[in-house]
């Protein structure tokens, strides 16, 4: 759906609630939750010394395709700190 249909629709859908106050209470509380999870994801995405980049899905799939003992990880102190991070 493009943004002016799924606007309408939301419109549509809470049209009926808009007479009521516990509901209108409960709308705005959850839409205040909605804008403060994306606060918390943007300020944890700004936090980051890293930019990520998407991959393609043929390198996804080989994603966790190798693992490593505990014994490994203790003896190879490249290979801890990475898997620290």
């Amino acid at each position: 759906m493009e943004t002016m249909q799924l606007r309408a629709e939301l419109f549509r859908e809470m049209n009926p609630l808009l007479d009521n106050n516990v509901m209108l209470s409960k709308m705005l509380a959850f839409v205040r939750s909605l804008f403060a999870a994306q606060q918390m994801e943007q300020e944890a995405a700004q936090k980051k010394g890293y930019k990520v980049k998407n991959v393609s899905p043929d390198i996804e799939k080989w994603s966790g395709c190798a693992t490593f003992t505990q014994e490994e990880i203790d003896s190879d102190p490249r290979l801890k700190a990475i898997l620290s991070r």
